[in-house]
């Protein structure tokens, strides 16, 4: 089975209409699924955030001198 890709532009508003067209059970099927994503989002903790932001930065290059100096213009 060929399958073609198209990338396109939808807003929330364009979603939920499409959503709305679902079947009953398709439709309990999508909030399923979102609740899912919602409470593991809700799981993360502050420290957990802030650990992920400062590993992302070291991998790009921050040291803690450099962000010292960039808290140090920002005061």
């Amino acid at each position: 089975m060929n399958t073609k890709t198209f990338k396109i532009s939808l807003t929330f508003e364009d979603i939920l209409n499409l959503a709305k067209q679902l079947s009953n059970s398709e439709q309990n099927i999508l909030i399923k699924e979102l609740q899912k994503n919602i409470k593991s989002d809700e799981e993360e903790s502050l420290i957990d955030v802030c650990e992920r932001i400062g590993r992302n930065a070291q991998a790009r290059g921050l040291t803690e001198e450099k962000l010292t100096e960039l808290l140090a213009d920002e005061s």
